[in-house]
């Protein structure tokens, strides 16, 4: 199975050029559901794909995003990882390793367009108290509850961590372990955002302000790297010390060296997205434990989408988490 597209539909077509269509509206087949999108989130992603060809144009760009299933008007958020679920991997968890795996917004239809069809399965019912814009983050919630699975594999949760990057994915991420007990700092770049993670109870400070006290000592250390910067993966690196392990969610061009992490005793374990964990997502932000609701800085139009791409990539900083709302 895989989302098709309909009605208003922007498609990056190439390289920082999105063409609008009025697609007709399709029809779900079998096992699927019609929904109608109502709010969808600008990622991270969604900005470096405009930018960087990563072989999937023409695409409909969008992964985040609260919907309403045509026909009941139930609001469901949507799970952009769709596999067979029949699978050895589906079956162990591991949905990302399925050979049918596609990605909304990726290798799959996006949400930026006004209706997808999509495998009930990748239809979450969502309650009242869970707000459109607050759906919208929901992604990176499962994505930080997915490195919390694949840490309890390595490491104990008395293990140091640092955070490298305090955007919604690293204040997320943080949030989730700080929950599991880990013993968790961010380092950010900006004042602002330290503030914000300072706002969740999570310490946070400047790379200038890493000092030895910081620094890993006795349990194996964690450096998760979530800025996607040269600078932010080299700190990580340099951090987490002998037998230190280094997480990525962010996609940093950083050339790690195989023969310094044999020498050092270290692990790296990527983090790829968070497929299969979003009824955890949701019961954890509509119960307030994760308020990632005020991660929500700018609020737009859908019309509005290749404007905010635009000012977002020139200036980054500004901009904490943006949500198109949809007619």
């Amino acid at each position: 199975m895989a989302s098709v597209a309909g009605g208003r539909t922007p498609t990056l077509t190439e390289l920082r050029t999105i063409e609008i269509s009025d697609l007709d509206i399709p029809t779900p087949q079998d096992g699927e559901l019609l929904v109608k999108i109502r709010a969808t989130g600008v990622c991270g992603t969604d900005l470096h794909l405009y930018e960087s060809d990563w072989g999937f144009m023409p695409v409909v760009l969008g992964h985040d995003a609260v919907g309403e299933v045509v026909g009941t008007g139930q609001r469901v958020v949507l799970d952009p990882a769709i596999s067979c679920r029949t699978c050895a991997y589906c079956l162990s968890g591991r949905r990302n390793a399925c050979a049918e795996y596609r990605f909304l917004g990726m290798t799959a239809p996006g949400t930026f367009a006004a209706f997808l069809t999509v495998p009930k399965e990748n239809a979450i019912p969502i309650p009242d108290e869970l707000s459109d814009e607050a759906g919208t983050v929901l992604e990176p919630v499962c994505v930080a509850l997915h490195l919390r699975e694949r840490l309890k594999t390595v490491v104990t949760s008395d293990s140091p961590v640092l955070v490298v990057g305090g955007g919604p994915i690293g204040i997320v991420a943080a949030r989730v372990l700080d929950l599991a007990g880990y013993q968790v700092t961010v380092v950010e770049t900006v004042e602002s955002r330290r503030e914000k993670v300072r706002s969740w109870g999570i310490t946070c400070i400047s790379p200038a302000e890493i000092t030895p006290a910081h620094s890993p000592t006795g349990a194996r250390a964690v450096a998760v790297e979530t800025s996607s910067s040269i600078p932010g993966a080299q700190l990580a690196i340099e951090w987490m010390g002998f037998g230190g392990v280094f997480a990525s969610i962010g996609a940093s061009s950083h050339s790690l060296r195989i023969a310094d992490l044999l020498l050092k005793d270290q692990s790296l374990i990527g983090i790829h997205g968070g497929g299969g964990r979003y009824v955890e997502a949701v019961e954890l932000v509509s119960s307030g434990v994760i308020p990632v609701g005020e991660l929500v800085s700018h609020r737009r139009p859908i019309a509005d989408l290749e404007e905010v791409i635009i000012e977002t990539n020139r200036n980054p900083l500004e901009v904490y988490r943006s949500v198109l709302m949809h007619p």
